[in-house]
């Protein structure tokens, strides 16, 4: 049996399944830079593909706490949780493409194509009847 303190830190059971996504989708985000390299290195595609992996797998965990600490409260504490979880999310990744489109060291595409990777790999896991997550 495990104490209350732990039981309360994971009370969803997620975070085994994010820490397996996150190395996932890291590994996503490097194949992703290595393909940028048929068209030329550039720092700004590796930089991008790094920010943007750390962003959604910083994301996940983030989720992953805020759903464990929402399925404690009353329903309308738990979707304002969730609300500010997403708006959050949202601003800290409208702040990294508009760092990047401002600034030019930072490839936007970069930052956005590891948000679909969560999704993308879900789907593959299921489709594929792998199970791994």
């Amino acid at each position: 049996m495990r104490s209350s303190a732990n039981a309360n830190n994971d009370s969803a059971g997620l975070m085994p399944i994010v820490g397996k996504l996150s190395r996932a989708m890291m590994a996503a985000s490097l194949v992703c830079f290595l393909f940028t390299l048929f068209f030329g290195f550039e720092w700004r595609n590796l930089i991008g593909f790094a920010v943007g992996g750390i962003n959604a797998c910083l994301g996940m965990r983030y989720l992953a706490a805020t759903v464990n600490k929402a399925v404690e409260c009353d329903v309308k504490r738990a979707k304002r949780l969730m609300m500010s979880c997403y708006g959050i999310r949202l601003a800290v990744l409208t702040a990294l493409c508009a760092a990047g489109f401002f600034t030019g060291y930072i490839s936007v595409v970069g930052v956005i194509v590891p948000q679909l990777f969560p999704r993308i790999l879900l789907t593959f896991d299921n489709l594929l009847g792998i199970h791994y997550f």
